[in-house]
Order: structure tokens, then C-alpha cells, then sequence
């Protein structure tokens, strides 16, 4: 980033500048970055994870996607209707595609049971890549952490990698270059650093900002 912001700072005027932070994806015009004169600063720890927009509006709206895509719109839909009630899960009557401005709530009730509803219609490496970022998502959020349960959650990542090919032979998508995706390898060091999740989530925020 500060390589970046050094080529851009030399061609000189304002609007060159601006141009080469946009080629390079880098939004608004920082030229000199605040943390410059700060030696031991590790911006990079300063953005912590967040498993509101990160993992549910996230990584979970992707895989989503993929499935109506994989399954049809209709054939997913069919199968969330056909699910018994359930207490403590939202029967959603009409399917998912119908549903429009999707919050945090309804991707945690659409998370418990995509799984179930995927069996029969998608492969056994898609299905153990799905399960092993439900399992991520759901593990990240443990109240406490220690050396056995962080170790659940580097076997949870290591299994997606080792089925996440299932995504991209099945042209759901050309690459998991996705900064999304890339999030999940700073979790762990992220709890070591900072604690349980539940301490930088903006979901514990939301209410405020409501």
C-alpha cells in the first residue's frame, strides 16, 4: 500500500495521482497516510474481522448465489418450503428469492438450514466445501476461544481449501480471489491478538446506528 501511495505521490499533480489510486482499486486520496510517522503501527491489525458483512452479507450471500445458481432459483426455493417449522428457525413460506434487502438476522436463519436443502442436488466435495465455511462461521463466534477451538476452526479453513475447486469447476465462479474469502485467514490471528469476535463485530453495534 505505501509502495502504492509512493509511485502515485510522484507523477506529481493532484489529478495523476488520483487516476493511479483508481487503477490501483484504492479509494479517496490519502497523501500521506496517518500512520507514517508511527514505527511499531501494523495498520494492517487495525482492520479487524467482521463477521456481520464479512462472513454473512459476505461470504454466506455468495455461496447463496452459487446454490441458486447451481440449483435453480425455483429448485432452492422448493426445497427451504418444504422444510418442517422448527423452533428457534425462521420458516421462510416463499423461498429465498423473493427476499429483497436481506439483514443480518435472516442470513443467520437462511445459514441454519442451506445445508439441509442442498443434500441430493449437490456433490459430496461441494457439499463438504459449503459445511466447512458454516462450520467457520458458526465457530468464529464461540464466546471463548482456546488453543483446541481455534485448531476447529484452522481444520474448518483448511477443508474448504481443500474442496473450494468444487466452486470454480462447477463455473460458479472463474476465481475465490475475493476479499471476502480473504478475510478468513486473519481470524485466527486476530482472536490470538484481540479476543472473541463478539468484542469487534459491528453486529453489537447495529442497534446504536439504528
Amino acid at each position: 500500500m505505501s509502495m502504492v501511495i509512493k509511485q502515485a505521490k510522484a507523477s506529481g499533480k493532484a489529478t495523476k495521482f488520483y487516476q493511479s489510486y483508481m487503477q490501483e482499486d484504492i479509494s479517496r486520496s490519502v497523501y500521506t497516510p496517518f500512520w507514517k510517522d508511527f514505527p511499531l503501527c501494523n495498520i494492517h491489525q487495525s482492520i479487524t474481522p467482521d463477521i456481520l458483512h464479512q462472513l454473512y452479507q459476505g461470504v454466506l450471500k455468495y455461496l447463496i448465489t452459487w446454490c441458486q445458481s447451481l440449483m435453480t432459483k425455483q429448485e432452492l426455493d422448493a426445497r427451504v418450503r418444504s422444510l418442517p417449522p422448527a423452533f428457534g428457525v425462521c420458516h421462510f413460506k416463499n423461498g429465498f428469492s423473493i427476499l429483497s434487502q436481506i439483514q443480518g438476522p435472516e442470513h443467520k436463519h437462511m445459514a441454519k438450514i442451506l445445508l439441509g436443502c442442498l443434500v441430493g442436488s449437490v456433490t459430496s466435495n461441494g457439499i463438504k466445501a459449503i459445511k466447512a465455511l458454516l462450520d467457520f462461521i458458526y465457530i468464529t463466534q464461540y464466546k471463548t476461544h482456546n488453543e483446541a477451538t481455534l485448531q476447529y476452526l484452522r481444520d474448518a479453513l483448511d477443508s474448504f481449501h481443500e474442496h473450494k475447486d468444487f466452486f470454480i469447476q462447477t463455473t460458479l465462479c472463474q476465481h475465490l480471489n475475493i476479499p471476502k474469502f480473504h478475510s478468513l485467514l486473519h481470524y485466527i490471528e486476530s482472536i490470538k491478538f484481540f479476543g472473541t469476535t463478539d468484542n469487534y463485530n459491528t453486529e453489537a453495534f447495529k442497534c446504536f446506528h439504528m
